[in-house]
């Protein structure tokens, strides 16, 4: 309607000029009878027409120019009149009021969200940051500012800090990656953990750095690994003493009165008790050996060294594994090992990652005797920025009461079991600033994972 309103004004102008011309032309003609005064008056009136023609037109272009460069800069306070009655753009004016009113709405809407958001970011307790590519920091709650010791940062260069490791973490620290850091506050210290994730906008890519207090969740597990640590090595200290006290007591029976408890006469002591004798002493002898060997493999837990990293690849490690492996499991189980892609290499401790694979295909081994078909799968790829080990069985799985007390040193529910692959296991993944853990669906068989930071 508007457009209709447009063109007929434009057409109606023309017509009136294109006619003006005509008589202009038809007067030119007579010049010799006159009409000079006439031919100055068309003249002036075709110009007159064209200049109200050129200021219609250019004055609906500086309306549309307004609107379009109100809305370019955000700038949604401009209005258009609208009182005009005759104006055929009155219509078009009301319509870019109107789309300026919805602009301003959203303009408010989005500045109450991200007020919205700034009061929940400043709220959570973790401390958060978020860093772009050139280094400038757009997000700074609250609880990052008593760690960084800095009100509001522009750059991440300008970060102060209570603990001078802390700022070197958060500029070093890669998406996907985990970093626990101690830090000094007061007279005391807080267990920090920083963790970094990848946001990709259409402008740029932003790191999203975390800071979380988990000093009491720390404390809390480390209470709990002391008091199944404490469970399981009295109970077999008590298993070794109990039958040395007991064994003790009937060995120096042989040697005292019964009435009185006095020692009996060296004529009493014949072969038979000599034999006893010597076979309660051998019998604590081994006990004792046994007790020995046990503070052996619980100091071997606490004395582990330091990994000596090197670059290998894992479809080689992975064949060591399964060629040492042969011989220990049954015929009927078999190895399968994939690796993606091919060339896939860890930097690591070769030595202490075969221990650790060693260790699970062994077990994977005996959760496999009583099951026919049995498949051990042995998988490595990347995997949120680090590489990922799986070792996967379709044996009988781990019941779900003992599941978090496997990894416990001495924890172990086989006869002949020593209850210290596991947590070994833990200790050197660990050391290698990585992680091992169990997935186990109990009659489906389980998985642990061992994953390596990259």
């Amino acid at each position: 309607m508007v457009l209709n309103r447009f063109f007929i004004s434009v057409f109606i102008r023309v017509s009136l000029i294109s006619i003006s011309g005509v008589v202009l032309g038809i007067i030119i003609q007579h010049l010799n009878q006159g009409y000079f005064y006439t031919l100055a008056g068309l003249i002036f009136l075709i110009f007159f027409q064209a200049y109200l023609l050129v200021n219609y037109v250019n004055k609906t272009n500086s309306d549309l120019d307004k609107f379009f460069s109100s809305v370019q800069d955000h700038d949604s306070s401009i209005r258009f009149t609208e009182s005009k009655s005759d104006d055929s753009f009155r219509k078009l004016r009301i319509r870019m009021n109107h789309v300026n009113t919805l602009i301003q709405r959203v303009k408010l809407e989005n500045e109450k969200s991200a007020q919205f958001l700034k009061s929940v970011v400043d709220h959570i307790d973790s401390g958060l940051l978020s860093i772009d590519l050139n280094g400038e920091i757009k997000i700074f709650n609250q609880a990052a500012k008593k760690y960084f010791n800095v009100l509001q940062p522009v750059k991440l260069s300008a970060l102060g800090s209570i603990d001078e490791e802390l700022p070197a973490i958060v500029n070093s620290i890669q998406s996907g990656q985990e970093i626990l850091h101690k830090v000094r506050m007061g007279n005391g210290s807080q267990s920090i953990l920083v963790k970094a994730t990848g946001l990709k906008t259409e402008e740029s890519v932003i790191r999203l750095v975390s800071l979380q207090d988990i000093t009491g969740e720390l404390d809390k597990k480390e209470m709990d690994s002391w008091q199944k640590i404490i469970r399981v090595l009295t109970h077999e200290i008590m298993n070794s003493i109990s039958p040395i006290t007991s064994l003790t007591r009937v060995i120096s029976g042989y040697f005292r009165q019964k009435d009185t408890g006095d020692p009996i006469p060296l004529k009493m002591i014949n072969d038979q008790v000599v034999a006893k004798t010597l076979t309660g002493l051998n019998t604590i002898e081994e006990t004792g050996r046994g007790l020995l060997d046990f503070v052996d493999k619980f100091r071997s837990l606490s004395s582990l060294p330091e990994p000596s990293l090197s670059t290998f690849a894992i479809e080689s490690l992975f064949g060591k594994c399964i060629i040492l492996m042969g011989s220990d499991l049954s015929e009927d189980i078999e190895i399968i090992a994939e690796v993606s892609p091919d060339d896939l290499e860890l930097k690591a401790d070769y030595a202490m990652v075969e221990q650790v694979l060693i260790n699970l295909i062994r077990n994977a081994g005996q959760a496999l005797e009583k099951r026919k078909n049995g498949k051990i799968h042995l998988n490595a790829s990347y995997c949120d920025g680090g590489i990922l080990i799986q070792v996967e069985d379709n044996g009988y799985g781990i019941p779900k009461e003992i599941a978090e007390d496997i990894f416990v040193p001495f924890f172990t529910t086989r006869k002949n079991g020593t209850g210290i692959g596991l947590s070994l296991s833990r200790q050197i993944m660990q050391n290698h600033n990585g992680s091992i853990s169990v997935n186990s669906d109990p009659g489906n068989g389980s998985m642990f994972s061992l994953k390596f930071p990259a």
